[in-house]
């Protein structure tokens, strides 16, 4: 079974991706499952892939890497109600360390019973002013989360090319591929069923099923940045009256 593991900073348009990506392939009789993530109860993502008709699952209260077992149920859940061929698991969007918590305790403990590949989403825009050293664009804790994000990365979706000009994107284009250079890199607007199209022919033909390197994560520094970012966890009821 194929694992589409799919992280990035938040905004970035992981679920954009995913509910455009599972569509198509439902049109063309490819099933798909879907597993969300989120630090809190209220997972704004998972009810609206839910509300689509698409078979999904949700781990909260915390990322992939401190629910490794919830994921593992998960996917589980997933393959003896749904059997699909591929799932689609989107880490929230402030997890990083997946290689070491999630991609290779999946490969060591279930051999042969996956092939996974992990895209990481950024947004274009941020992720250039990020490579100019803006540092004021971030808390440097949170930096450090972004950073990490991109280092582990099997693919580096540089998503919403959209939002940006052909100029703009060129020069977008130099300062990802020098930095980037060990890395498959996509320029995709998520909207686009082509370039989505391409996305999961680039992940299907992805060959490199052995464990990943880990990387070298100050925890310190980690948790820190996790701490900076503000987190909603509301449940609000709209009432009309009828006219």
């Amino acid at each position: 079974m194929k694992l589409f593991l799919i992280g990035g900073f938040l905004g970035s348009g992981k679920t954009t991706a995913i509910f455009q990506a599972a569509g198509y392939l439902e049109q063309n009789n490819v099933k798909v499952g879907v597993i969300t993530n989120d630090q809190g109860i209220q997972q704004v993502d998972f009810r609206f892939i839910k509300s689509k008709n698409i078979a999904s699952e949700q781990i909260a209260n915390g990322c992939f890497c401190c629910n490794y077992n919830e994921l593992e149920k998960s996917i589980n859940a997933l393959l003896v109600n749904v059997k699909p061929d591929i799932i689609f698991a989107e880490s929230v969007g402030s997890c990083t360390d997946l290689a070491a918590t999630v991609i290779n305790p999946l490969l060591s403990f279930n051999p042969d019973q996956y092939e996974i590949v992990f895209s990481c989403f950024a947004d274009v825009r941020l992720l250039v002013k990020f490579l100019q050293n803006e540092k004021s664009i971030f808390h440097h804790n949170v930096n450090y989360i972004y950073g990490k994000q991109l280092q582990e990365a099997d693919i580096i979706v540089v998503n919403k090319i959209d939002l940006v000009t052909k100029l703009q994107l060129e020069a977008a284009n130099v300062l990802i591929e020098a930095e980037y250079s060990d890395k498959k890199i996509l320029y995709q607007n998520s909207l686009s069923e082509e370039n989505v199209k391409y996305w999961l022919t680039v992940c299907g033909d992805f060959k490199n099923f052995s464990l990943r390197p880990a990387l070298e994560i100050d925890y310190d520094v980690y948790g820190a940045g996790e701490a900076e970012l503000a987190w909603l966890d509301e449940e609000i009821g709209i009432v009309t009256k009828n006219k």
